[in-house]
């Protein structure tokens, strides 16, 4: 047991200090047959020794032989002084506080007090110091640590907090609490009814969908754009759709690598090794089917938050505008990749490929010179879009 003592003493001959053991917790009261406040030395040591006792591990016996320790050796220097234990309740709260002080309020009407002396076992107990300061001078903290079990504690004050904000703290709640308890829900139903394999389908798609949701921002996403109103919507409409095309356009390139090389699939999906022969063409043939619709998906999208920026007057239009200009010059060299993945022999693919890329890279070029020279010169003092 070590002890440390912390701010200054008040030594001069004729003090009357009170020398104050607080047992924030109720443990004492909880443990024993003990009632607090307890007044005096034999009533402080019949305390500490009963409930060493009851709980020989509980840390507050040991602050009130503390607090006895402390009382003899101040009566040793002649020291005029008086011991005392308070006690709060279980939830340590605003109750435990309130209790404490009318204690300290009932022990103090006992006799004229010029300070107070802290004896505590830990970061909890010191957390009543401004009750005490606003009755009387706190003329000395006595803490009391036993190895190890003031970093076990803090340790505990400061996991218990963070767990109490992951329950009742409704930002946090619904991932850590609401997800597991919808899987939980869903996966006991399904289970019941004799649907086990069902059940880790519907987990799995429960926790991907939520580290989707959360790992990119979509609740967040969806909050800003209904926060807009009413151009979220248009932007919220052009998402959904935008999201539904380009999973028709996912689904039609595997359609038409059924439709168009149905024997090199099943002859890749007999024997694996083959796709380092017919990759290329599995990969350019699956573009052709898919390439239409997913490059719609994303134009819609993008077309829908442009009006959004319309409608709000935002001058992000330009850049708007330059992404799906941008969008349009990509699609050809994308397409003919797809054409040269299927067909690297055939005629001139090569040579279109590099034709498109050269000639979108031009014009995207010309646009955004043209574009950015406008915005300048219509605020050139200016290098941010407050309205964006």
């Amino acid at each position: 047991m070590e002890y440390a003592e912390t701010e200054n003493k008040m030594s001069a001959q004729g003090d009357r200090l009170l020398i104050l053991a607080v047992d924030r917790d109720g443990d004492l009261e909880g443990k024993t047959k003990v009632r607090s406040p307890v007044f005096g030395r034999e009533g402080v040591l019949s305390a500490a020794t009963q409930l060493a006792i009851s709980d020989p591990e509980e840390a507050d016996a040991n602050s009130f032989f503390a607090a006895i320790k402390e009382y003899d050796r101040l009566q040793a220097m002649s020291e005029g002084c008086e011991i005392a234990v308070v006690c709060g309740v279980p939830d340590s709260g605003v109750d435990a506080d309130r209790k404490i002080k009318r204690e300290i309020e009932n022990i103090l009407s006992k006799g004229q007090f010029s300070a107070i002396v802290l004896v505590t076992d830990g970061a909890e107990d010191e957390q009543i110091l401004p009750i005490l300061q606003s009755m009387k001078p706190v003329a000395s903290v006595v803490r009391i640590v036993v190895k190890h079990s003031r970093t076990v504690e803090e340790t505990y004050m400061v996991l218990g907090r963070y767990l109490r904000m992951l329950v009742f703290d409704d930002r946090y709640s619904k991932w850590v609490i609401g997800v597991p308890g919808v899987i939980f829900l869903f996966a006991g139903v399904l289970v019941l009814f004799g649907r086990a394999y069902e059940a880790g389908i519907a987990i799995l798609l429960i926790l991907g969908s939520a580290f989707f949701v959360r790992g990119f921002g979509v609740d967040r996403s969806v909050a800003s754009m209904l926060s807009q109103r009413p151009y979220g919507y248009l932007r919220i409409f052009s998402a959904v759709a935008s999201l539904l095309i380009f999973l028709v356009g996912i689904s039609t390139g595997f359609t038409n690598l059924q439709t168009t090389i149905p024997d090199i699939m099943k002859a890749v999906d007999a024997n694996p090794s083959l796709f380092s022969t017919y990759g290329s063409q599995i990969i350019g043939t699956y573009l052709e089917g898919a390439l239409p619709l997913v490059w719609a998906a994303f134009a819609i999208y993008l077309i829908g938050v442009l009006l959004a920026h319309l409608a709000r007057g935002s001058r992000r239009v330009w850049r708007d505008a330059v992404l799906i200009v941008l969008l349009g010059l990509l699609y050809l060299p994308t397409d003919q990749f797809a054409v040269f993945l299927t067909a690297p022999t055939a005629e001139n693919s090569s040579v279109l490929l590099v034709s498109y890329v050269l000639v979108g890279l031009a014009v995207t070029f010309a646009v955004v010179t043209a574009l950015y020279g406008r915005i300048r010169s219509r605020n050139p003092l200016s290098s941010s879009d407050p309205s964006a």
